[in-house]
């Protein structure tokens, strides 16, 4: 790697989406051949930065420099046909087209003067990119009768088609097995030896030293640090990503709330055994207990959501058991949950949790209604008085319970998603992200409120991709990675710094650990 002429350069680059700050001034340097880590929890960053080098937004402020020369991308096309090749998270291939088709998805070659597809051209210049790529692939067939792995080939190559001098790979491992992990990484270093610049952006710190040369930490849009991975333990680098100063002052917080009202946890109301989803879950069993907000704190990708939505039924490939205050729940779906009293919050709130154009009082008691309130006529004073009931338990701030519920802030209506829960009389509540999208303010009152309804006899699962919450929330909490659940830690031990090296840990780390 050459000093004296970066390949790509980015200084002071800043982006606001409204009143939030997405990134704040942030440079870097990247040389021809480096392989850069790019790390910071969910919110840090990084996807704004990405989306900025590869066109798809533009900075508010800041210049980019490709080669020495200043570069303004007006779109990602333009960006990738000046150097800069991008492969996301999630893949984008069409399954019933074939690889080749798919490598040259958007750019098929044409016959001159007939408009017709030129296959021999798009075969040799797909056959180009899967030789750059090192990996055979069969380009021939269909794309979704191809593995994970193959199928994360595929996207590298479409990438490659474009001899990109910047590659941009978006958590490329997240999805893959450990040796699928290790070929990819040993295609990220072939491509680094052949002069390509790699930016790789992942969670997963046992693959940092052995494909990059240095990595960068992001903290609230904020470079924190960018240094050699030779200097970079996975100690530092999860304290440069939660923030040590941060995570003190969470961990005198949390434990103070949870030494403030203790609480004996009840008996076992909701039960899960071997819960399985293809891929994605892998025998998970937990208990929850009356009392008790229990937090499931996990990496982007661990399962978290979908563990949420097998319980409460929305996933209909999920197997296992769940049993609510020891009945077993057979063939389950939300209707049959909620019949038993388990509710569960959606992380899209505006998606699934209201309907914007209905009154504040109508998205309270709609769930409400044939439960605990009359199903054969609507009573128009009772559905009034119970959402006013919970209006005013909730401190929701409303002019009246007409108004309707999509003019309220984020964090009123995210206590409305979770009064509807209440006045339905449910006494375990699925949370998963109640705090995404809200304020500071908002946050601290749902914090409040989850808390109050444990010691009331709502007992909580709570999801949260911010673990500084999750550890000042939660009385226990268990750490899903890969599928299973892998550490469980009591509430007020459960510190922010603690909780992102446990979800951070590898299966290779656990083996050592158990063998030592």
């Amino acid at each position: 790697m050459s000093s004296e002429s970066p390949v790509l350069e980015c200084n002071s680059l800043s982006k606001s989406y409204g009143p939030v700050k997405a990134l704040r001034e942030v440079s870097m340097r990247l040389d021809a051949g480096e392989v850069r880590a790019l790390l910071g929890k969910n919110g840090a960053g990084k996807s704004t930065l990405v989306n900025i080098l590869s066109g798809s937004q533009r900075p508010d402020q800041g210049t980019m420099a490709l080669g020495g020369k200043d570069v303004v991308w007006s779109g990602p096309g333009q960006a990738r046909a000046g150097g800069i090749g991008v492969v996301h998270q999630e893949l984008s291939l069409v399954p019933g087209l074939s690889v080749m088709e798919n490598i040259m998805l958007g750019r098929w070659p044409r016959r001159p003067g007939s408009g017709f597809i030129d296959a021999v051209a798009l075969e040799r210049v797909a056959q180009g990119a899967v030789d750059r790529l090192g990996e055979p692939l069969p380009l021939r067939r269909e794309a979704g009768r191809l593995s994970l792995a193959q199928q994360q080939l595929v996207e590298i190559a479409k990438a490659l088609v474009d001899e990109p001098r910047v590659l941009i790979l978006d958590e490329p491992t997240s999805a893959l097995h450990a040796h699928e992990v290790d070929a990819l990484l040993g295609l990220v270093r072939r491509l680094a030896e052949g002069g390509v610049a790699v930016v790789y952006v992942s969670h997963r710190m046992n693959e940092i030293p052995r494909v990059a040369d240095t990595l960068t930490v992001l903290r609230d849009g904020w470079e924190v640090e960018t240094l050699g991975v030779e200097a970079a333990s996975a100690e530092r680098v999860a304290a440069l990503i939660a923030g040590e100063d941060r995570t003190a002052t969470t961990a005198h917080a949390a434990t103070t709330a949870h030494a403030a009202d203790r609480r004996t946890p009840g008996e076992c109301v909701l039960s899960v055994r071997d819960l399985k989803i293809p891929g994605l879950l892998d025998g998970v069993s937990l208990d929850l207990h009356q009392n008790e907000v229990l937090g499931i704190a996990g990496l982007l990708g661990s399962g978290r959501t979908e563990l949420l939505e097998a319980v409460y039924g929305v996933r209909h490939d999920a197997t296992g058991s769940v049993c609510v205050k020891g009945e077993p729940v057979r063939r389950r779906r939300p209707r049959r949950m909620l019949a038993r009293g388990v509710g569960m919050t959606s992380e899209d709130r505006k998606g699934s949790g209201i309907v914007s154009l209905l009154g504040v009082g109508e998205n309270i008691v709609m769930t409400a209604r044939g439960r605990v309130l009359p199903s054969v006529r609507i009573q128009a004073q009772q559905e009034a008085d119970l959402a006013q009931h919970e209006v005013d338990r909730l401190s929701i701030a409303v002019s009246s319970l007409t108004q309707e519920v999509g003019t309220l802030s984020g964090g009123n209506q995210q206590k409305v998603v979770i009064a509807r829960l209440l006045a339905a009389e449910m006494s375990v509540l699925l949370l998963d992200e109640p705090t995404r999208g809200i304020d500071v303010h908002a946050k601290t009152q749902i914090y409040r409120l989850v808390r109050e309804l444990a010691s009331s006899g709502v007992s909580s699962i709570f999801v949260s991709s911010e673990l500084d919450e999750v550890a000042l929330v939660c009385d226990r909490v268990l750490v899903l990675r890969h599928g299973r659940i892998a550490e469980e830690l009591p509430g007020e031990s459960a510190t922010a710094e603690r909780l992102l090296a446990l979800s951070m840990k590898e299966e290779s780390e656990d083996v050592s650990d158990h063998d030592g």
